[in-house]
């Protein structure tokens, strides 16, 4: 089996997966879950199988996450070789490897303090700082690099064919792609070469994980082979009693649709009152395998049509350019994945605008209501009589409440802690029971709701 170097390209972050946090006293960005590999994919004729996978994914955990894939005179290289580090390393590393299904999942971590000490840095921070900021819709990619040797064995995962199997998977490294370095889909885009420690010059390739995990993105050149190949080597009769068998095997009612018309890459069949077209493979062992979904379809007078699901049509993804073109925001050229990157982030922008508005609005709305409860101007020199009048009657108050308790006090012998104990009725009934004289001229007269000192001289 001979050896191969591999880049996989995938989508790493938007706003909603970057968080930050402090390491050894030094700010970090965390980017979480990455996902640099998924079980059993298919990506350029090849396939991943979850097995090796298994075996090898746990070696990334502390790899180096360079700016873009190492390469000095042209040719890529590790990314723990010193010239690397060099010149890529940004104070980035893979942290909390680990599985989530079918998919390796990891959180890359930036020393921001490392990362501004040199231009890749800085343009890799200045990236994250504006889609953080809501300033930017432009994805930032990774790319994942590995060995692996090629086992030459056909079949198919996931709908897909295969001419190969990866096996022996050793991962380099994980690298951040520059906005120059957007990364191939095919081999014919992406051929290089890859020099090891030990001087070995490898064939690197270049695929593109969200690609592979679409069926339906085929090269043209697999387009054609499948056509010719897939059913050449079967009789109609053959065809149809196998995709006949496959419709019956999966349907588990009495109603078993049966197939209608028949090419060699798709057929038509009718179920429970409705027409779908089914896409398909035929095994070499004459059995069939479906591909992808059934699509509803109508009949049209010489072919069939599919019902609004084809891709020429497709509500969400307009409405989507639509809301990014109200924006002002370019679409013209990005993938189905971009776009959808690009309104996350334009979402995200429009929900922090609403956030300040209504902080402002709250904050206005608490001065007016501070501003409320202040009374006017011209009405300040009321309140200042009120607030006079008031603490002269409570001073009143408080004055006959002393005239009365020394009254009893002289009456009754009381000490003062006994009749500062009083108020109310009880000291109003104690205060009714002292006996005042009358003098002979009313003027000298006092009265029980006048004091001592107010008496007339």
């Amino acid at each position: 089996m001979g050896s191969f170097g591999i880049h996989i390209k995938s989508l790493a972050l938007n706003s909603a997966n970057i968080a930050t946090e402090t390491l050894d006293g030094d700010a970090h960005i965390v980017i979480r879950g990455v996902v640099p590999v998924v079980d059993d994919v298919v990506m350029n004729g090849g396939l991943y199988p979850a097995s090796e996978i298994n075996k090898s994914y746990q070696s990334m955990e502390g790899k180096q996450v360079p700016y873009g894939h190492p390469n000095i005179d042209g040719q890529y290289i590790s990314a723990d070789m010193p010239r690397a580090v060099n010149q890529f390393h940004i104070g980035a590393w893979a942290e909390n490897v680990r599985k989530d299904g079918d998919r390796v999942m990891m959180d890359v971590k930036v020393n921001r303090r490392f990362a501004e000490s040199s231009e890749k840095g800085k343009e890799f921070l200045a990236r994250v700082d504006d889609i953080i900021a809501g300033n930017s819709a432009d994805p930032i990619h990774v790319s994942t690099g590995l060995l692996l040797q090629r086992e030459q064995n056909k079949g198919k995962s996931k709908g897909k064919a295969y001419s190969w199997i990866a096996r022996n998977m050793h991962f380099d490294h994980i690298a951040v792609l520059p906005a120059s370095e957007p990364g191939a889909a095919t081999p014919e885009e992406g051929v290089g070469m890859f020099v090891n420690a030990d001087g070995e010059r490898l064939e690197v390739e270049q695929v593109n994980l969200s690609d592979a995990a679409n069926c339906t993105q085929e090269r043209l050149i697999d387009k054609t082979k499948f056509f010719f190949s897939n059913a050449a080597n079967f009789s109609f009769d053959d065809i149809y009693a196998a995709l006949r068998a496959k419709l019956k095997a999966i349907d588990t009612e009495d109603d078993w649709p049966y197939p209608e018309t028949v090419w060699p890459d798709k057929f038509i069949y009718y179920h429970t009152g409705k027409t779908y077209q089914q896409k398909y493979l035929m095994n070499d062992d004459g059995t069939a395998e479906f591909v992808g979904e059934p699509v509803e379809v109508v009949r049209k007078p010489t072919e069939y049509e599919a019902v609004n699901t084809n891709k020429e049509h497709n509500p969400m993804k307009e409405m989507i350019i639509n809301a990014l073109k109200a924006a002002n925001q370019a679409t013209d050229g990005k993938s189905d994945e971009e776009l959808l990157f690009a309104y996350n982030a334009l979402k995200e922008k429009e929900k922090q605008a609403q956030d300040s508005q209504k902080k402002e609005e709250d904050k206005k709305a608490r001065q007016a209501a501070n501003n409320a409860a202040q009374p006017p101007e011209w009405f300040k020199p009321f309140v200042e009589k009120l607030t006079a009048i008031e603490s002269g009657l409570t001073a009143n108050a408080d004055k006959e409440k002393a005239d009365k308790r020394a009254a009893v006090k002289a009456k009754f012998g009381l000490d003062d802690l006994a009749v500062n104990a009083l108020d109310g009725a009880a000291l109003d009934g104690l205060y009714a029971q002292c006996q005042f004289s009358m003098g002979l001229n009313a003027a000298f007269t006092h009265t029980p709701t006048e004091s001592f000192t107010s008496m007339p001289e």
